[in-house]
C-alpha cells in the first residue's frame, strides 16, 4: 500500500438552494509531518425524494429448510465443531500479546495462547431460504441487517425482506421499486445497515456507470415498519454523485456503511471507466436522515475526505469519534480520527504491528478446477470495528515463510489497538489446507452485556476446496461457530467477491443490541447456483 496525501474537503452546505461561499483551510497531520489541506465546497442540492409502494410483487421463497440448535458441547482449546458436524476450522494463536504476557512469534500453531474465561456459547439459528435461485450480477456479495424479525438482505442486484425472522424472505429487482433507472441502472453493490439512534434501516444501492463514465449512489432510509409480506410500503431517498464531491472522479464502487452518535459514515472508491484510485469517506448527518432533509444543510450538513485509494473504512461502532486505519506496510498501519464535535480529522499515525506475509507470489491459491480467486484486496483492512477503548482491524495476508512457515495458506490478520492508536496482540487466523480471506467485523453485547467480536469470511482454495462462507464469535474462544461448506463450483466470475458482511442484532426497534449479531453467507453449487445462509447469533 502506498502512503498518500489526504485532503480534507469541509462542509458542502446548501440551503434552499443557495451555495455557501465561505470556508478555511483546515491542516491534516501525515506521517511525515504537518500538510495543508484544501478547503472545498460542494455545490450539489441532496434533497430528500419520497417513494411509496404499497402493492409490489416479490416472488415468495418460503424455507425449505431450519436448523436451530444450542452449543452444548465442552468448548475446545482450539478447534470448533458446531451442532451440524461442519468442517473444523482452527483459530490462530496470538502471536504479540500485552506486555507480562508475550508469545513467541515462532510458538508452534497447536499451542493456543491462554484467554479470558468465557461465557457459555451462544445460540445459533441457521435458517437456509433456500431462495429462488440467483441468477442476477456475479459475485453476489450480500449484505444483512436485522431488528426483531425484521430482516433485510442485499446481494448485487437483489434485495429481500423478511418479516418472519429469517424464515421466510421476499425477493425484489430493486430496479422494480423506483420509476427511473438513472445512470447504468442499479445493478452493482448493495449495503445494508440498522441504525438504532433513528430506528432506521440505511439501504445504499450502486449504479452502473452510464456512458458518459459516471455512475451514483441510491441512499434510502425506512424503518421496520415499513417491511411487509408485500415488501416495502415507503421510504425517503437521496442521489448521491462524485460531482457532489469535488476532486472525486466520476466512477463510485465497494461502498461501505458505519454509524456513529451523530452520522452516518459512507466510505467509497472513485476512479475512471470502472477503475479506481481514490477513496473518501462521507459523514451524513443521522438527523437528517431521520427528517428526509437536504444532507448538505443543517441541522448535521455533510462533510468528507478524500484520499488516496484504500486509505480506510470507518471502524463499525466508531461511537463519537470515527476511526480509521489501512496498512501502509507489511509492518506498519497508518491510523487516523475524526472527532464528531469537529470539522478537521487528525492522521495517519504510524502504529508498528507485527511483520506479516505480504509478497503476490504468498497470495495464489486455486479451486479444484485450477481457477485463481483470490486476485483482489490483498492486504487491504476490509473488516473493523471499535469495542469500548479498542480497534480492531482485519485483512487478508499471504503464506508465511521462516518463522511463520505454519502459516501455509493465505490467511486473516486481526490487530487490536488502542483508541490511542497504541498496538495491543495480532492474530492469524488460519488453515493449513486452505485459505481465510475477505474478513468482516461487528461488535455487539450479548444477553450479560458483554461485548462480543463477531466475524465473518471466505475460506476455500488450495486446489481442493471451492470458496464458502464462514461466521464466528471471536471473543468467549478462539475459535467459528458456522461454517457453509456447500460449494462445489466458481461462479464463473473469475473470483469469489469483494465482502460479506456481519452486522448487531437489535432485539427491538430503538433499542441497543442486546442479542450479538447477523449475516448472510453463501456457497456456490453447480446445479442452482448460489446457496444463500442466513445467521442469527443470539444469547
Amino acid at each position: 500500500m502506498k502512503k498518500g496525501r489526504y485532503l480534507l474537503l469541509p462542509a458542502a452546505i446548501l440551503a434552499a438552494g443557495a451555495l455557501a461561499a465561505s470556508g478555511t483551510a483546515v491542516a491534516g497531520t501525515t506521517a511525515a509531518g504537518t500538510a495543508a489541506t484544501t478547503a472545498v465546497h460542494a455545490g450539489a442540492q441532496l434533497a430528500a425524494k419520497a417513494h411509496h409502494h404499497r402493492s409490489l410483487a416479490g416472488r415468495g421463497s418460503p424455507a425449505t429448510k431450519t436448523k436451530i440448535g444450542r452449543f452444548s458441547h465442552p468448548k475446545p482449546k482450539e478447534f470448533d465443531h458446531d451442532q451440524f458436524g461442519h468442517i473444523k476450522l482452527p483459530a490462530g494463536h496470538f502471536r504479540k500479546l500485552p506486555k507480562g504476557k508475550q508469545t513467541a512469534a515462532g510458538q508452534a500453531p497447536n499451542a493456543a495462547a491462554a484467554g479470558p474465561a468465557s461465557d457459555p456459547p451462544p445460540t445459533i439459528n441457521l435458517l437456509t431460504p433456500n431462495a429462488v435461485p440467483y441468477s442476477g450480477f456475479n459475485p453476489e456479495e450480500p449484505t444483512t441487517a436485522a431488528v426483531g424479525n425484521t430482516v433485510v438482505y442485499t446481494s448485487n442486484d437483489l434485495i429481500s425482506f423478511s418479516v418472519n425472522g429469517g424464515r421466510n424472505f421476499v425477493n425484489f429487482n430493486p430496479r422494480s421499486m423506483y420509476s427511473d433507472n438513472p445512470a447504468g441502472g442499479a445493478d452493482g453493490d448493495q449495503d445494508v445497515i440498522y441504525v438504532p439512534q433513528i430506528g432506521e434501516f440505511v439501504w445504499l444501492i450502486q449504479y452502473f456507470a452510464g456512458n458518459n463514465g459516471a455512475n451514483l449512489d441510491r441512499l434510502a432510509v425506512f424503518p421496520p415498519s415499513a417491511v411487509n409480506d408485500a415488501g416495502l410500503t415507503s421510504w425517503t431517498y437521496w442521489d448521491i454523485t462524485a460531482k457532489m464531491l469535488p476532486g472525486l472522479r466520476p466512477f463510485l464502487d465497494f461502498p461501505d456503511l458505519a454509524f456513529g452518535s451523530k452520522y452516518l459514515y459512507l466510505t467509497q472508491d472513485g476512479g475512471l471507466n470502472g477503475s479506481v484510485n481514490q477513496t473518501f469517506i462521507a459523514r451524513i448527518g443521522l438527523t437528517n436522515l431521520k427528517q428526509g432533509l437536504n444532507l448538505a444543510a443543517g441541522p448535521e450538513a455533510w462533510r468528507y475526505v478524500l484520499g488516496s485509494l484504500f486509505f480506510g473504512k470507518v471502524v463499525q461502532n466508531t461511537g463519537s469519534v470515527a476511526y480509521w486505519a489501512s496498512n501502509s506496510s507489511n509492518s506498519t498501519m497508518a491510523a487516523s480520527y475524526w472527532p464528531e464535535s469537529s470539522t478537521s480529522w487528525t492522521g495517519p499515525v504510524n502504529v508498528n504491528v507485527d511483520t506479516w506475509p505480504d509478497t503476490s507470489a504468498s497470495f495464489k491459491s486455486v479451486f479444484p478446477d485450477g481457477k485463481s480467486w483470490l486476485n483482489l484486496y490483498q492486504g487491504t483492512v476490509e473488516g473493523s470495528v471499535r469495542i469500548g477503548n479498542d480497534l480492531y482491524f482485519a485483512w487478508t495476508a499471504g503464506r508465511g515463510s521462516g518463522q511463520e512457515s505454519w502459516l501455509k495458506q493465505p490467511n486473516v490478520q486481526l490487530v487490536e489497538m488502542t483508541t490511542g492508536f497504541k498496538f495491543v496482540s495480532q492474530r492469524a487466523i488460519w488453515n493449513a489446507d486452505y485459505v481465510y480471506a475477505w474478513p468482516n467485523l461487528t461488535a455487539a453485547p450479548n444477553a450479560k452485556g458483554t461485548e462480543q467480536l463477531g466475524i465473518s469470511l471466505v475460506w476455500g482454495g488450495n486446489g481442493k476446496f471451492y470458496a464458502n462462507a464462514s461466521v464466528g464469535d471471536l471473543t468467549t474462544s478462539p475459535y467459528l461457530l458456522d461454517t457453509t461448506v456447500t460449494s462445489n463450483a466458481d461462479c464463473g466470475c473469475g473470483r469469489w467477491g469483494d465482502y460479506l458482511a456481519v452486522r448487531p442484532y437489535y432485539a427491538v426497534p430503538g433499542a441497543a443490541s442486546t442479542s450479538q449479531f447477523v449475516a448472510t453467507g453463501y456457497g456456490y453449487e453447480s446445479s442452482t447456483g448460489y446457496d444463500d445462509v442466513y445467521v442469527a447469533f443470539t444469547g
